[in-house]
């Protein structure tokens, strides 16, 4: 090995957090098609229908309960003939987050006429920092119909072990002077649920808008 592919040991233990991140994120991903594995043929045909994973059926993720910014209890039954589409991420987030949200301002404006019948929740997974007059003002600034919810970390805990999403703490520069100053590896998938209130479709984060929008389309007009 040359001296220009070396890589010394620090900067090995630098990377080793990414990877295993990035290990966690596959495995994440495996979980989730896994729990399909009981669902049988009729998932896998109605799979062809969306670009996004469908995952009909999965016996988990099924429904959420947790208190919005207002401390009023939010249901996955609690926008009846709308799209919902959830995302668990934390205010501090550097990148994924606000690139999400900019996806989810973007699809509402592709929706047109059909846009009051997406409604987009945000799942706080760092409730000891995020406070709700914050967050309400984060979620504004991307749309004001963007609701966020934010449980106790019992309560976040154990959303998140249902839904199989990955939230990790680490450790900063920063953070070795301020204990509040440290970041968060999560998943990135955004969890759709028809208006109906079932879970229906798991999307990656790098899904192109233009089969986002029609996945969403397909759920409404299902609907219908």
């Amino acid at each position: 090995m040359s001296l220009k592919t070396k890589i010394s040991a620090a900067e090995a233990w630098k990377l080793l957090p990414r990877l295993l991140f990035a290990l966690v994120s596959s495995l994440t991903l495996v979980m989730v098609l896994g729990g399909l594995s009981g669902c049988g043929e009729s998932v896998s045909k109605k799979a062809a229908t969306f670009g996004s994973m469908d995952v009909t059926g999965a016996p988990w993720g099924q429904s959420f309960s947790l208190p919005d910014l207002d401390g009023k209890t939010i249901t996955n039954q609690s926008f009846p003939g709308k799209v919902t589409a959830v995302f668990f991420g934390f205010l501090y987030c550097p990148d994924a987050c606000p690139t999400h949200l900019t996806k989810m301002q973007d699809l509402k404006k592709r929706l047109g006429p059909d846009a009051d019948r997406l409604q987009v929740v945000f799942i706080t997974v760092d409730p000891e920092r995020d406070k709700p007059e914050p967050l309400k003002k984060f979620l504004a600034s991307f749309d004001p119909s963007f609701l966020g919810l934010r449980g106790s970390r019992e309560q976040t805990d154990a959303i998140s072990k249902d839904f199989r999403v990955y939230a990790k703490k680490v450790e900063t520069s920063a953070s070795k002077k301020d204990p509040m100053a440290y970041t968060i590896d999560h998943t990135t998938f955004t969890y759709v649920y028809d208006p109906k209130g079932a879970l229906r479709l798991v999307v990656p984060h790098d899904l192109a808008m233009d089969t986002l929008e029609a996945d969403v389309r397909t759920l409404l007009k299902q609907a219908q």
